[in-house]
């Protein structure tokens, strides 16, 4: 069965480099390369109705005029759910590496990592696993334990202000009260043990 790839990542000089030394050191076969999301959907498109589409697709989470990385994720998931998709990045906060996953990502390696740790991730990936960088793995487990106190929407909030936006723009977004999410907040920080929200992205952000 032949195994194909396809990169999406807004630097030419690293998703022609990746692609390179991923056909030069495996069996792998390039799909594609695009610099945007709009490039990939439609090549995804098209890929899908000729009966192509690539067993595995590679993305960053950062795009030039964009900082939708994760939502991109989300939205491949949901128009091909049978999709396998690694995250290959140079964000490692253990925030970004839940919020990617819980998003659809069945693989996440920093640009950090090894070649050969990139290919053992596309290899566990393919075979149906889930990845983690085994540098990340162990701050990620207890990442995951230590917001299981949160409640679901504690955890929304968090990922909110994750995601920089002001208690102002979260009331609005949620469409409740500024003084809800001030409590919200306030239970968040005591129950992951920071001071303020410059501490809470500056650890998990």
């Amino acid at each position: 069965m032949k195994k194909t790839f396809y990169i999406i990542d807004d630097h030419e000089m690293l998703r022609t480099g990746t692609s390179s030394y991923i056909t030069s050191n495996s069996d792998w076969e390039c799909a594609g390369l695009s610099a945007t999301q709009g490039e990939a959907l439609a090549d995804f498109a098209r890929l899908s109705q000729s009966g192509e589409f690539p067993s595995l697709i590679i993305s960053d989470l950062n795009f030039y005029g964009a900082n939708t990385g994760i939502d991109f994720i989300s939205e491949i998931r949901s128009l091909y759910p049978e999709a396998k998709i690694i995250v290959y990045t140079m964000f490692f906060a253990m925030g970004i590496v839940q919020r990617a996953v819980q998003n659809g990502a069945n693989g996440y390696i920093s640009k950090n990592a090894s070649s050969a740790e990139l290919l053992l991730c596309m290899e566990k990936v393919l075979s149906g696993e889930s990845f983690i960088e085994n540098d990340l793995r162990n701050n990620f487990i207890k990442y995951n334990k230590m917001t299981d106190a949160l409640t679901k929407r504690e955890k929304e909030m968090m990922n909110l202000i994750l995601e920089r936006n002001t208690n102002e723009e979260i009331a609005k977004i949620l469409g409740i009260k500024k003084s809800a999410v001030e409590n919200y907040v306030s239970r968040i920080y005591e129950k992951i043990d920071v001071k303020d929200r410059t501490e809470l992205i500056e650890r998990f952000g």
